[in-house]
């Protein structure tokens, strides 16, 4: 009697491990699932070589359009001439070249998120504001119009081409800039 009772109680703890290995293993499996689905989300969001260097070209496309609205830049802009960023040496307000003569590009290439290949900022010229404005703003108001052109790269080849056009308000008796609009 005795022995088949221990025979039934081997047979049964025999049946719960081959079910714990069975467990483990698809444990195991889901869990690898697991890891490569997040590794992936991960790859395709932070560490991807194709979206990076974009969103850098972007960022230095976009530097470089609100870098070319500086005051210094446009004060010392002729009218219905351009800047040359390139190139350009950053100037005083009074006009002369500043200490060492740094170029815009050298100043806009500090930050390191991209290069700046070709840019200009043109000044279009003063125009009157529109009637609806001028309805409201009365003619205390004028405008002036700017074209921006930039061409950025970034490491790993992304490239970003922007062309904007940028409205000055300004109030007439003492030039101060209350309003800046753009599109690209």
């Amino acid at each position: 009697m005795k022995l088949t009772t221990m025979q039934r109680d081997n047979r049964q703890r025999g049946m719960a491990l081959i079910f714990a290995i069975g467990f483990l293993a698809i444990l195991s499996i889901l869990g690898a699932i697991v890891l490569q689905v997040a590794t992936r989300d991960l790859t395709g969001t932070g560490g991807s070589t194709s979206i990076q260097p974009k969103q850098r070209s972007l960022y230095a496309a976009d530097r470089a359009v609100e870098y070319a609205m500086n005051r210094d830049i446009i004060v010392n802009l002729p009218v219905y001439n351009s800047v040359n960023l390139v190139s350009g040496v950053v100037l005083k307000a009074d006009g002369t070249p500043a200490p060492g003569s740094p170029t815009h590009k050298s100043i806009l290439d500090l930050a390191g998120n991209g290069t700046l290949l070709a840019g200009s900022v043109r000044d279009i010229g003063p125009r009157a504001l529109p009637s609806a404005m001028a309805a409201i703003h009365g003619n205390e108001f004028g405008a002036n119009l700017y074209h921006v052109s930039v061409k950025t790269t970034a490491p790993l080849g992304g490239t970003t081409n922007v062309d904007a056009s940028i409205v000055r308000l300004f109030k007439l008796d003492d030039d101060q800039i209350f309003r800046t609009s753009g599109g690209g």
